[in-house]
């Protein structure tokens, strides 16, 4: 009996191989475009990830798995490449999953909840054909491939950034972070997750900050206009060092920006450096009041209000983006909702189906 059992394993291994080898056989024309794309880092930490998981769990569990996490990713990467965004190479981080870094932010929600929505897309789409697949094969393993791609797509639905569900829900309404929030804290509590209380922690703290730029928008440019005045009076100016000392310090009292604070404060400083040059000058009897001894304070004055205007600009920016980033018409709210829930529905469908053929399988285990 235990020789069959044996041979039987050994039969299912190598059903699974061919058809594996079968499948990528079909499509080695598109198995070796994607390893042209893929960057040495990327390969690296997958065959660690993988290690990692086949040592614990064994060698079908990991590749289900980094199948499931890579196309996963992919799907980010081609949503980012459709809207001409710059990503990093994907990262595979044992007992956490796969990341692909954004090396700059979308223009607006809607082009986030596009890439965000593709990464569980995709991964619905990696494990479809092992439905079929299982079907004609009676194979357990692709029962766990469904169940395995189902739960990690939905979880990462949970509407909390920096989750896809999350990113998702912001071009709906950032209000749904509240809900992610308490969703992702239950369902932490009673897994006893880390990593789902360090999300919950994440998610909470993306979500006060939003809500403290949100608050002070207005303050905020009120503080643009005045620093803008500012910078015009410095300008006209710019000769007399004690006025300048005057306008800056009565501006420093106000304003809540810290870099341009800093900015201030150097002025200052400098400012200070010259009214005691030209004191020793008057001392000894050296001093000259003509265009050339003021030449080098105006040169002063001129690379700190350049830097002042370069601060100034990113503020506005950062302004300009927490007035609009979120703002979506009623046409791509409605989209947007629509197209989550149909994920969820789809995955969610997914997971029962694929739990109540792994219940004719007690030895396969999650």
């Amino acid at each position: 009996m235990r020789k069959t059992n044996i041979t039987r394993s050994k039969k299912t291994s190598l059903g699974i191989f061919i058809a594996i080898g079968a499948f990528l056989l079909g499509k080695i024309k598109y198995v070796l475009i994607v390893f042209k794309f893929l960057k040495l880092q990327t390969l690296i930490s997958m065959f660690i990830y993988l290690g990692t998981y086949a040592l614990f769990f064994g060698w079908k569990f990991a590749v289900a798995l980094v199948y499931l996490l890579f196309v996963h990713e992919m799907g980010h990467l081609y949503a980012a490449k459709k809207i001409k965004l710059p990503v990093s190479p994907a990262l595979f981080i044992p007992f956490v999953g796969a990341v692909i870094g954004l090396k700059e932010m979308p223009k607006n929600a809607k082009d986030e909840g596009f890439v965000a929505y593709m990464g569980p897309f995709f991964g619905l789409l990696s494990f479809l054909p092992a439905i079929p697949l299982y079907y004609f094969t009676h194979e357990p393993f692709w029962a766990l491939l469904i169940i395995l791609g189902a739960m990690i797509n939905l979880f990462n639905l949970i509407p909390i950034t920096p989750l896809d569900g999350g990113r998702i829900a912001a071009g709906i309404s950032t209000k749904l972070w509240g809900l992610g929030i308490i969703l992702l804290l239950a369902f932490s509590m009673l897994n006893r997750s880390a990593i789902g209380f360090l999300i919950v922690i994440l998610g909470g703290t993306e979500w006060y900050k939003l809500y403290k730029k949100q608050k002070s928008l207005h303050n905020d440019k009120m503080e643009v206009q005045e620093l803008e005045h500012l910078v015009v009076k410095i300008k006209n100016g710019s000769n007399d060092l004690d006025f300048i000392q005057e306008v800056t310090d009565k501006a420093k009292q106000k304003v809540t920006n810290q870099e341009i604070t800093k900015i201030l404060n150097t002025l200052n400083t400098e400012i200070e450096k010259m009214k005691k040059d030209i004191y020793l000058q008057q001392l000894s009897g050296t001093l000259v009041l003509n265009e050339e001894h003021h030449h080098p304070n105006q040169q002063v004055v001129e690379r700190t209000l350049n830097s002042l205007e370069e601060k100034l600009l990113d503020f506005k920016k950062e302004i300009q983006t927490t007035e609009s980033y979120y703002k979506t018409n009623k046409k791509t709210k409605i989209q947007l909702l629509l197209i989550y829930i149909g994920l969820i529905i789809a995955l969610a469908t997914s997971y029962y189906y694929s739990q109540e053929i792994l219940m004719n399988y007690p030895e396969i285990q999650l």
